[in-house]
């Protein structure tokens, strides 16, 4: 079992998912803002429709590693070292630090 499996089979953690999911309910979420820091320490994070929460919780969301580093072009404009199709990382949300935006009350 990977540490990742492990983490999403972790006892309770399916209660903290049917939560959020009536938190998400309860508010009128739409979509959820996945937010996570690149190794340089910029805020980023990746858009998700709220219906998808619960397949979100189990398996995750794709990320090149792009995302989490600076990228870097060559002198044609393309990326160094990983294009778009590139999937190296995964992203597991952490039910019980989800919250509502105060930004944005929808």
């Amino acid at each position: 079992m990977t540490d990742l499996e492990a983490y999403v089979a972790q006892p309770g953690r399916d209660d903290l998912v049917k939560q959020v999911r009536e938190k998400i309910n309860e508010l009128g979420i739409s979509y959820i803002y996945y937010q996570f820091i690149s190794v340089t320490g910029r805020i980023v994070g990746k858009g998700i429709p709220a219906d998808h929460w619960e397949r979100t919780a189990e398996r995750g969301f794709q990320l090149v590693y792009g995302s989490t580093a600076n990228l870097f072009i060559d002198r044609h404009g393309d990326y160094i070292g990983y294009g778009p199709e590139a999937m190296e990382l995964v992203g597991i949300p952490d039910p019980e630090t989800f919250c509502q935006l105060p930004w944005d009350k929808r």
